[in-house]
């Protein structure tokens, strides 16, 4: 049943709001990552609690990140390693 009403709400939001969808989806790495702005933060807040599909979309998200984050362990390297590293970042670029 809730397959149901999520496939009709999906072809609603298609035609209605595909756009305000799409630029969820852009949005949404920096709302995982914490890199949104307030309004951007508003915004995307605003329109999941109205889309069924935009807000499963940020909960597969959140969850991968969840258990991709537990799975890695930080690694302090020497910092000439990492200045080295930047040195040729910026000659490529």
């Amino acid at each position: 049943m809730e397959s149901k009403f999520t496939d009709v709400y999906q072809n609603e939001s298609a035609e209605g709001q595909e756009t305000e969808c799409e630029k969820v989806a852009h949005l949404l790495d920096l709302i995982i990552d914490g890199e949104a702005s307030a309004n951007e933060q508003a915004y995307f807040n605003n329109h999941i609690e109205e889309c069924v599909p935009c807000f499963e979309s940020h909960q597969k998200q959140k969850l991968l990140k969840g258990l991709v984050s537990g799975h890695l362990k930080r690694v302090i390297v020497p910092e000439s390693l990492a200045l080295t590293i930047k040195a040729k970042i910026q000659e490529t670029v």
